[in-house]
């Protein structure tokens, strides 16, 4: 599958929305969610979309450094179902880490739920460790891995 990205932008909302509703279901982002990070860009966030060959968004991923040389935090990293294990989730985790890279930042952070088989290893790959957990992060009983990457 060949699969390109871009920034996010608002005519995006309905589909990044959407996937968002049929994957996380209730921890999922609001449409308010959603239009208050992008109106944090391009100042200290970026948000990527993945489309495949008909232009139709298959991922989105969104990273936040709240200044220049100060720690990355991934917020979200989603691909579709139907496209995973086809370097989509890779290469926008590596378009977010590049541009933390040049925003300075020494460190990149993520969550990721205990448990999930298909991102964690990817996350291994490209050089996260886990240093400690969140407790009830997600929900009632579900914790959160975080991991970091070194920068530097």
């Amino acid at each position: 599958m060949t699969f390109t990205l871009r920034e996010m932008n608002l005519l995006d909302l309905p589909v990044v929305v959407s996937m968002e509703r049929e994957i996380y279901r209730n921890d999922a982002w609001s449409v308010g969610q959603f239009k208050e990070e992008l109106a944090s860009v391009p100042k200290n966030r970026l948000y990527l979309v993945a489309l495949d060959e008909l232009n139709r968004v298959v991922g989105y991923a969104g990273v936040f450094a709240p200044s220049e040389g100060l720690d990355a935090e991934v917020l979200t990293l989603t691909v579709s179902e139907e496209v995973r294990r086809q370097g989509i989730g890779r290469s926008l985790l590596r378009k977010l880490i590049a541009w933390s890279l040049e925003r300075k930042s020494s460190s990149i952070f993520l969550e990721v739920r205990e448990g999930n088989d298909e991102a964690s290893p990817l996350y291994l790959s490209e050089g996260f460790e886990p240093i400690s957990h969140r407790n009830n992060y997600y929900s009632a009983g579900v914790r959160a891995v975080v991991m970091k990457k070194d920068l530097s």
